[in-house]
């Protein structure tokens, strides 16, 4: 075999292995809406007031992700994450969270535009899709590593989700321990 070829056959296997396809058209429409865990906070006291809204954005694959925590009566934390959803070559799906460096407001769905956002691939919720279900979680020591830079906001990045039916649950690392939010669609 001459290096020529095999530099080819390298090359052609490499782009194989990270070839990537967009989301089915449906994942936008199950992710969509607002998701209130009003009802665990009645039954669990340690865990707060936590509030998820998730709009679609003109690029199929984004959304954005509103996170509103309130940990007592006048103290409350907001944070939009962008999430790009794409299908990995392996036939799971990945979610995979941006933020604003400055976000003085909450962005605009409607006018989103990825390109002012810095991407955290290395906490990607990695998991499967299947009939009405999405759920991934991320690794932990390289999301760790690399949302020190986005300082205290780290604390609303979800670090793991489970979307069926009318139920979001999510993982926060709240007060320095991963948090199950079991939210219910309130829109």
């Amino acid at each position: 075999m001459t290096p020529r070829l095999l530099a080819g056959l390298l090359f052609a296997s490499l782009v194989a292995g990270t070839a990537r396809s967009a989301p089915p058209p449906d994942v936008g429409a199950l992710l969509a809406g607002k998701y209130d865990n009003i009802a665990q906070t009645k039954s669990d006291a340690n865990v707060p007031h936590v509030v998820v809204t998730i709009e679609r954005t003109p690029k199929p694959e984004w959304t954005l992700w509103a996170v509103h925590v309130e940990t007592d009566a006048t103290t409350s934390f907001d944070q939009t994450w962008a999430m790009e959803l794409r299908k990995e070559y392996d036939g799971s799906y990945a979610l995979i969270p941006s933020y604003q460096l400055k976000q003085d407001a909450p962005p605009s769905a409607a006018s989103f535009d990825g390109s002012g956002w810095l991407s955290l691939e290395a906490c990607a919720l990695r998991g499967p899709f299947a009939k009405g279900r999405l759920e991934g979680s991320a690794e932990g020591e390289p999301c760790v590593a690399v949302t020190m830079s986005v300082g205290a906001r780290r604390a609303l990045l979800p670090v793991g989700y489970v979307r069926e039916g009318d139920r979001l649950q999510v993982d926060l690392n709240l007060r320095g321990a991963r948090t199950r939010v079991e939210a219910r669609r309130s829109d």
